[in-house]
């Protein structure tokens, strides 16, 4: 729109300083006039529509931020408590000073735990529920206020199809890792159903580019992500990813 005005006046003041070359009409002299007046006030009115648009975008990701930056911390609580688990609960290895990503955290919790006798496993079992649930239901909590925010999310653009099916599978993933908390399980159950949890959650992570390095960076028990080296590691690995996928 903005464009097509612009070259309209454009034209019609190079049309009017020919004539006005030409004839040195007083009605050209007008013409070239308005014609200027026109284009500085197009060229105004963009920088206007610019500036609304900068503010409209900084609006949004405020919001944005805001709204998310709960569930970001929430997942990240969850993803590190696998690195808490398996240091405290198997001390004899001294595993605080070692760097995993929280897959592998989860691979060794799940493999020492095989290496316990039947009464070591029974405490395990009651440490690893507890602690679980809480980052459950702190994702949980964190889901529920963005759904109550879904009005303010649509009408700044900022609440698609795409981040709602992000959502919709952390939502799915998480009431399964409840329920499976919340019924006693046995041992079998509750890695079965972790090892699903685990290898549908790391797919979610990648899946939300906001976290996407989540799955990459490598930390020591209660360290994530403090190291900013490291940090900016994983996320260099998450965007060689990304470009492997588009190649």
């Amino acid at each position: 729109m903005y464009g097509l005005i612009g070259g309209i006046s454009i034209f019609a003041m190079v049309a009017a300083v020919v004539q006005n070359n030409v004839t040195h009409d007083l009605i050209s002299d007008i013409i070239k006039n308005l014609a200027f007046g026109c284009v500085a006030s197009t060229l105004v009115a963009l920088l206007i529509e610019i500036g609304n648009i900068k503010e409209k975008n900084e609006k949004s990701d405020s919001i944005y931020d805001s709204v998310y930056c709960d569930l970001k911390c929430q997942i990240l609580w969850y993803v590190e408590t696998w690195a808490s688990l398996c240091a405290v609960a198997y001390k004899d290895n001294d595993y605080y000073n070692e760097r995993h990503t929280w897959t592998e955290w989860y691979t060794l919790t799940k493999n020492n735990f095989a290496k316990c006798d039947e009464p070591r496993q029974k405490q395990l079992m009651y440490f690893f529920t507890t602690q679980l649930m809480i980052g459950v239901e702190g994702i949980e909590k964190a889901l529920r206020q963005i759904d109550r925010q879904r009005y303010i999310l649509s009408i700044n653009e900022i609440y698609d199809d795409e981040l709602e099916k992000i959502l919709k599978d952390y939502r799915f993933e998480f009431d399964a890792a409840k329920m499976t908390l919340t019924t006693d399980p046995t041992k079998n159950d509750f890695w079965g159903a972790f090892d699903a949890i685990t290898q549908d959650l790391s797919r979610y992570i990648y899946n939300w580019v906001d976290i996407r390095y989540y799955n990459y960076y490598k930390f020591k028990p209660y360290d994530f992500p403090m190291d900013k080296t490291e940090l900016l590691r994983a996320i260099r690995e998450s965007e060689k990813a990304i470009d492997n996928i588009v190649q």
